[in-house]
């Protein structure tokens, strides 16, 4: 690790009881710092990587910048290895944190600083729950838009079945069925704004996921809308991939892909996947036949534990789609589909767990809305809140609080669970 390593802080909601849920990133050290300094910060936004950590740009093309949120930042410019500049991810107010002497005492020593230069202090800032780090974000501006949806109101859309491969880089691939609503049709309903460019997705965790209306050809981003103008919104179909010395069934110590589901019946290597419809970006409710999505937990060990109630699933992007390749981690990969790393990972971008969807960008003059609540809470009554750049309409902001969750357990375990970056680094 560098030893300069300036560790981000992490999303904590209320949990389902009086008690809050807090998650931390393993080693992480300055969060409490800064709850030290603002205990009444904890489970607002502020209590965020986003604190100190920015989102950033790279030029792809002349002329042409894919833009990131801060975990895919990080990911992107620091790496899973730490082989980047930790430092470039840190935004004004965190170098100025830092500088001060990265302590309880630094919080509040820089608090007469307009770190973002917005024309208010860092302290009006903090007091105000805004970022004192992000010029776009200050006090005086109203809550966005928004709309919770419940269970009921989400399987009131049309709702879209398809069966698909999710590619994990270090844990087991798995072939599934999942069933919910296509993404676009969500955001259409919500009232989706033409100055919309994408969604960042919020898992009760401290996850947050960036997804790019259109598609982008960068392996980070995987799309809401079409990459084909001749199928709308859809990704490109699969071939069915099947090897017995990928079958854990078959192969119990060497395998690594799971072909129990109910889907797999019936098929054979090289078979067409044929999806009524077409593949999609979607907030899955069930699995394999209509089995609820397990409610996800968060573990003694701060892991989060369980899928559901929804989750925001995309299929592979590339063409044509890669075969469930062997675990990054397994010792043999002397094997008929051994680790490739520039194959399609999907199942790193399908969040666990969604409870927020915030639409970029925020309309102007409008900021975050309190999404205090919009953690476990969330995942126990079977919410979803979407805010951002959707319509202002009366009828979008109403939340049926008689209309919770049934959920069932059918347990799942991807790469987007506690095993972001920073944790892999630090281990």
């Amino acid at each position: 690790m560098k030893k300069n390593l300036f560790l981000i802080l992490a999303l904590i909601f209320l949990s389902a009881t009086a008690t809050m849920a807090a998650y931390h990133h393993e080693g992480e050290k300055d969060a409490d710092k800064f709850l030290t300094a603002y205990p009444d910060a904890a489970a607002t936004k502020l209590d965020h990587c986003a604190l100190c950590h920015s989102g950033g740009q790279y030029e792809k093309k002349t002329d042409y910048w894919v833009s990131m949120g801060s975990c895919q930042w990080c990911h992107y410019s620091y790496g899973y290895d730490g082989a980047g500049e930790i430092e470039d991810t840190i935004n004004i107010y965190g170098v100025e944190y830092k500088a001060a002497g990265r302590n309880a005492a630094a919080v509040t020593s820089i608090n007469s600083l307009d770190s973002d230069g917005d024309g208010y202090t860092n302290g009006e800032e903090i007091d105000a729950g805004t970022f004192p780090g992000n010029a776009d974000d200050h006090p005086g501006l109203t809550p966005a838009p928004s709309k919770i949806y419940t269970k009921n109101q989400l399987e009131a859309l049309d709702q879209h079945t398809q069966f698909m491969l999710m590619n994990a880089s270090r844990s087991d691939d798995k072939y599934t069925e999942y069933t919910g609503v296509a993404l676009k049709d969500l955001l259409d309903d919500a009232g989706i704004l033409p100055t919309a460019t994408g969604i960042t997705v919020f898992a009760p965790d401290g996850w947050s996921q960036y997804h790019p209306l259109e598609y982008e050809e960068d392996a980070e981003m995987y799309h809401v809308y079409g990459n084909m103008p001749d199928q709308t919104y859809q990704y490109p179909p699969a071939t069915y991939a099947y090897d017995e010395e990928a079958d854990l069934a078959k192969n119990p110590e060497d395998g690594w892909c799971e072909y129990d589901a109910p889907g797999c019946a019936g098929r054979s290597n090289g078979d067409n996947i044929v999806v009524d419809g077409g593949l999609k970006a979607l907030l899955a409710i069930s699995r394999d036949g209509g089995t609820p999505l397990e409610t996800g937990v968060l573990t003694d060990a701060n892991k989060l534990d369980g899928e559901g109630p929804y989750r925001v699933v995309v299929p592979q992007k590339r063409t044509p789609p890669n075969a469930p390749d062997q675990r990054s981690s397994a010792d043999n990969q002397n094997v008929v589909w051994p680790y490739t790393y520039d194959w399609d990972h999907n199942a790193g971008a399908c969040s666990r767990s969604a409870t927020i969807i915030r639409v970029e960008p925020l309309p102007e003059g409008t900021t975050d809305v309190d999404i205090l609540e919009a953690g476990w809470t969330y995942v126990d009554e079977g919410k979803v809140l979407i805010y951002g750049a959707i319509a202002a309409n009366d009828d979008k902001t109403t939340d049926d609080n008689n209309d919770n969750n049934d959920n069932n357990d059918n347990n799942d375990d991807d790469d987007d669970d506690d095993n972001c970056f920073i944790q892999s680094v630090i281990k």
